[in-house]
């Protein structure tokens, strides 16, 4: 694109050149030899002023023999017969115009002037003066002319040439930079890489259109891989306890054990409808949660797995205890805190809800003190938490969707507190 700009530019100036340039040089052309013509008339009429009338061929030798005489020329008497020089004998059309009384000249392969001579004294044509130029001395003039005409016309196209390049770069830089963060945006939901303002307003308005939609891409891809990863890693825990009850039932051949399978099957539907909410930010408005029921539900969910595993899980409520926030992401907070307490805690688990000032909170504590001080923020840090560092992440991430924070309160014993604002006292308890 860029030669293509560089050549149009320096065609259409070679075309105003040539435009221009061939009127100008016919111009010059006819100005020098007008000129030639000018400096020859003077010449004639300086050399009449040494003519005597009547007409004396000696006078003329004489004349023609000083140290500044005239250039060579020619005198033809009133009859039109040559009287001096090397001029036709007899008078030619031109020679004869001149005898009739007018002044003439011409550039037809020569530059001749003939002027009439005038007596004095009765005011009648006495003869005609011939003067005869060669061309070779207007043709130098001319071929000087047009050689400066055409370094000046080169030098014209080399600034052509200049402009053009730099025009061609900045108009092709910036489309070659976006291309180059086009390619650059490797569309996994990271970074979009921007590209700078031009100060050419059509493709700044490009840039920032392409820019607007690659990072809408880049959040959509971003969210969609959030999404992925906390599906599969929310739906272990349901998966796992519908494995845990179709084995007992095949063990214990009880098919009343299949029961709670329907449910944890609803489980993971719900889990899957509000992770792809929450990933799209098509979240349900905040409404009053019960806090005391959602942890005593999420208690019972959990306690026969802390039952295979030999843990104990106990439950401290205040009842009645409510707060603003959605229960779909409590029950889930509940569930990524109790199932990291289950796989990297020790001993004895208990939830307990409580009333702060402004809100509530539900504390998931167990027997642990592996956390360090310096680790309280890092292991929210999606990819940096323990396992796949996604659930506490998440977490976080669900909490303060609801306006609360999740944190971790006390490093021994290893406690983590859900905190929630207070519910509105109009809005009503949403139904588990």
């Amino acid at each position: 694109m860029r030669r293509r700009i560089v050549e149009a530019i320096v065609g259409v100036a070679a075309l105003l050149l040539l435009a221009l340039g061939i009127p100008l040089a016919i111009a010059v052309d006819h100005s020098v030899l007008a000129s030639e013509v000018v400096e020859l008339q003077a010449v004639a009429a300086r050399t009449l002023a040494e003519i005597d009338v009547p007409i004396d061929p000696q006078q003329l030798q004489r004349t023609h023999a000083e140290s500044d005489s005239p250039p060579p020329f020619d005198v033809y008497d009133a009859g039109g017969n040559l009287v001096f020089g090397q001029g036709p004998t007899t008078a030619d059309d031109a020679t004869r115009r001149a005898l009739a009384g007018e002044t003439v000249s011409t550039t037809d392969g020569r530059i001749v002037v003939i002027t009439p001579i005038i007596d004095r004294t009765t005011e009648r044509v006495a003869g005609a003066l011939r003067l005869t130029e060669s061309l070779s001395g207007a043709n130098r003039r001319v071929r000087f002319a047009l050689l400066i005409m055409a370094a000046s016309g080169l030098v014209a196209l080399g600034l052509g040439w200049l402009v053009a390049n730099r025009l061609a770069r900045r108009l092709t830089q910036p489309l070659a930079d976006l291309a180059a963060a086009a390619a650059a945006t490797t569309g996994d939901g990271g970074p979009v890489v921007t590209t700078s303002v031009t100060g050419v307003a059509e493709i700044d308005t490009l840039t920032e259109a392409l820019d607007a939609n690659a990072q809408r891409v880049s959040d959509a891809l971003a969210r969609e891989r959030r999404f992925s990863a906390d599906v599969s890693h929310q739906l272990r825990t349901p998966l796992t306890a519908i494995r845990l009850r179709v084995d007992a039932a095949r063990a214990n051949d009880d098919a009343s054990q299949l029961v709670g399978v329907l449910d944890d099957l609803g489980r993971i539907e719900s889990t899957v409808d509000h992770l792809l909410a929450f990933a799209r930010d098509e979240m349900q408005p905040r409404a009053s949660v019960r806090l005391d029921e959602l942890a005593t539900t999420a208690t019972a969910r959990w306690r026969d797995r802390f039952h295979a595993a030999n843990r104990e899980l106990s439950l401290r409520v205040d009842f009645g205890l409510g707060a603003t926030g959605t229960s779909a992401s409590v029950s889930q907070v509940l569930d990524v805190l109790l199932e990291n307490a289950i796989r990297h805690g020790r001993g004895a688990v208990i939830v307990a809800t409580r009333r702060i000032p402004g809100g509530a909170a539900v504390d998931v504590a167990d027997e642990g003190d592996a956390l360090d001080p310096t680790s309280s923020e890092r292991i929210f840090r999606r990819g940096e938490g323990t396992g796949t560092g996604i659930g506490l992440a998440l977490a976080r991430s669900l909490v303060e969707a609801d306006g609360g924070r999740l944190v971790l309160s006390h490093q021994n014993p290893t406690t983590f507190s859900l905190i929630l604002l207070d519910r509105e006292d109009d809005t009503p308890v949403a139904q588990l």
